[in-house]
């Protein structure tokens, strides 16, 4: 967590790319996000992720072994954000990445075929609440399937507007 408050700034578009239900991509609400890193060999944290954090579909996600990603649509204000982080204990490490990533919700009836054409990911083998980082082109990313036809992709803010352009050029054929 920073020393300071910080200023909000909006990295990417805000305006909706495609509205059809073949394809549609929006920006989500910067909100909250935490980086929760577990110790090497430690527990499964998941569980007492979801008592500290709420239990909501898709708000705790894997990010790699021992860690995930809490993911909510408000913001958390710097107190609230400091006395959860006290309640892990030693347990595990938490890093406030709320302006350091964004994200970007893809959804309709051909979103994995676009997808498919920026991943080497199989979306079809995805379940939903399941998330995985890979690569889409060149810049890394975190996604999760959200619903059947909803993706939701987390991206370092730095490249958030060069995704956002890639997917809407993918979406060309749509």
């Amino acid at each position: 967590m920073s020393d300071f408050e910080l200023i909000h700034r909006p990295a990417i578009s805000t305006k909706p790319v495609g509205s059809s239900d073949a394809f549609a991509m929006k920006a989500m609400p910067e909100g909250t996000l935490i980086h929760i890193l577990g110790k090497p060999g430690a527990e499964n944290l998941t569980a007492t992720l979801q008592g500290l954090f709420g239990g909501e579909a898709n708000r705790i996600r894997t990010f790699g072994p021992g860690q995930w990603l809490v993911v909510r649509d408000e913001p958390t204000s710097r107190s609230d954000m400091q006395a959860l982080f006290e309640r892990l204990d030693t347990r595990a490490f938490a890093v406030d990445q709320t302006h350091g990533r964004i994200r970007i919700e893809v959804a309709g009836r051909a979103v994995q075929s676009l997808l498919a054409k920026g991943t080497a990911i199989d979306l079809n083998a995805v379940a939903v609440g399941q998330s995985a980082m890979t690569l889409m082109g060149h810049i890394s990313v975190h996604i999760t399937r959200v619903a059947l036809n909803r993706f939701e992709l987390i991206v370092l803010r730095g490249f958030g507007q060069s995704l956002w352009d890639e997917i809407a050029h993918l979406n060309a054929d749509f």
